[in-house]
């Protein structure tokens, strides 16, 4: 995602003003719709280029072919294939919800302070068994003592919707922002802040979405924040290089709009996508991430980095039909 300028071993760090414009780029809404030939050296490219090692975890020989199409010249390529060369769409039966997520880019310190009271917590390496790992009741009295943290923060639904989206990057005074991605989990139990807050009447289970939580949580920040604290499940990040970043769960880089997290009991990890809805136009999606809370029939698709990439993931919340594809190669 971030491009040139990686200094050293200690991350994604850059001064702010070069890297922002670079992160929030990437950020753009742009979808490959469906239908004709693919241009050459397109995103859509990079997202299957990525796709392929997950894939070939899963299934070889789909691995091969998706391979051997992107060696291909781009004016016999085909996204939908044609009478002589028709590509394989399997469509999965039913209906799937849809839903989205986004880095976060967070203004943090490096020690805690008056305003900065919100640890985004580092992996306690010494730590080898993860049910040991604190549940997130414990994490204020461990933060910095058993636990190493990474940066404080000021908002504390922030510092929560960093774990639940998996990766984030850190903004510091100095102008350096360093890149962090999800290493592991306490492996407890997921219970969803959404869920909370209509079980307590504080949201309509109808019209719910960031917009609403975060309302929410201006109105009563102590109240939501407490609600947090029934999600056992705490996330722990490591620092990652910025040719690396963000980092889907399978080890790779997500590319925005072309990368999904998928529940791999439902989708094969490395899948390639096509994805249809009434507000979601047909996308070419590869299933590269999976997440806690994405069970069963619903997928979760990655919008980007920075802060219109969280505005518009937060406001995602559609039906959709799901198809797997093979690639169709033409005739020269």
């Amino acid at each position: 995602m971030i491009r040139p300028g990686l200094s050293s071993s200690s991350g994604c760090r850059r001064v702010a003003g070069l890297i922002l414009p670079l992160l929030l780029g990437c950020a753009t809404p742009r979808s490959t719709e469906i239908g004709g030939s693919v241009p050459p050296n397109s995103r859509i490219d990079d997202a299957i280029a990525i796709a392929i090692p997950v894939l070939e975890r899963t299934d070889p020989e789909a691995a091969d072919r998706w391979r051997r199409w992107l060696r291909t010249p781009g004016s016999r390529r085909s996204i939908r294939g044609t009478d002589d060369h028709p590509m394989s769409v399997r469509t999965l039966p039913g209906i799937f919800e849809a839903t989205a997520y986004a880095a976060p880019i967070l203004d943090a310190r490096r020690h805690r302070d008056a305003v900065h009271r919100h640890p985004i917590l580092g992996d306690p390496v010494d730590v080898t068994d993860p049910r040991a790992l604190p549940v997130r009741r414990s994490v204020a009295e461990l933060a910095g003592i058993s636990i190493p943290v990474l940066g404080w923060i000021a908002d504390g639904l922030d510092a929560y919707l960093a774990e639940v989206n998996g990766s984030t990057a850190l903004r510091f005074a100095d102008g350096r922002i360093e890149c962090l991605a999800w290493s592991r989990t306490n492996e407890r139990e997921y219970t969803s802040l959404g869920r909370r807050l209509v079980e307590i009447g504080l949201a309509d289970a109808d019209n719910i979405d960031l917009d609403v939580i975060r309302a929410r949580h201006r109105e009563d920040p102590d109240a939501v924040e407490g609600l947090m604290l029934d999600n056992d499940r705490v996330v722990f990040f490591e620092v990652v290089p910025e040719s690396a970043w963000p980092r889907a769960s399978t080890g790779v880089r997500l590319i925005p709009r072309h990368a999904v997290a998928v529940d791999p009991e439902v989708i094969p990890l490395g899948s390639v996508l096509l994805l249809e809805g009434a507000d979601l136009p047909p996308t070419v999606m590869v299933a590269i991430d999976i997440g806690g809370a994405i069970r069963g029939r619903r997928l979760d698709l990655y919008f980007g980095a920075g802060d219109e990439a969280l505005r518009a993931a937060g406001r995602l919340k559609t039906a959709i039909r799901v198809s797997i594809l093979e690639p169709a190669i033409r005739s020269p």
